[in-house]
């Protein structure tokens, strides 16, 4: 009866052991993924305007501006006059790029996550 006892314990912590395998191969895979995805995001990140549009008026004419920051400094990228359907495509890739940096930002702070639990470094 004590030797079933014992069976049974090695059983289970040889199962916990095969468990914890498991799950840390399931993590590692994981993190691999999000590596991958990030850097994804990264490139199509700068494939996009960062910034606003904004619009000034100056002498009864419209002029169209990027306005975005370079570390502290606030710049004002001249875009020109331009017409209905440009602004819409800028404002559209603008918008798009908004929604990238939110998953970016998920993306991020899920690996983060995952390399606290499975006590993997930066790479």
């Amino acid at each position: 009866m004590l030797s079933d006892k014992y069976d049974k314990i090695l059983n289970c912590l040889v199962t916990q052991e095969h468990g914890m395998e498991i799950l840390n191969g399931i993590l590692k895979e994981e993190l691999s993924r999000l590596r991958e995805l990030k850097k994804n995001y990264e490139h199509k990140l700068s494939e996009f305007p960062k910034g606003s549009l904004i619009n000034k008026e100056i002498k009864g004419h419209i002029y169209h501006y990027l306005n975005y920051r370079d570390g502290k400094k606030s710049i004002f990228k001249y875009l020109g006059k331009l017409n209905k359907e440009e602004i819409s495509q800028i404002k559209n890739k603008i918008e798009e790029r908004r929604k990238l940096r939110k998953l970016y930002i998920q993306t991020k702070e899920n690996i983060i996550e995952i390399e606290k639990k499975s006590h993997e470094k930066k790479k």
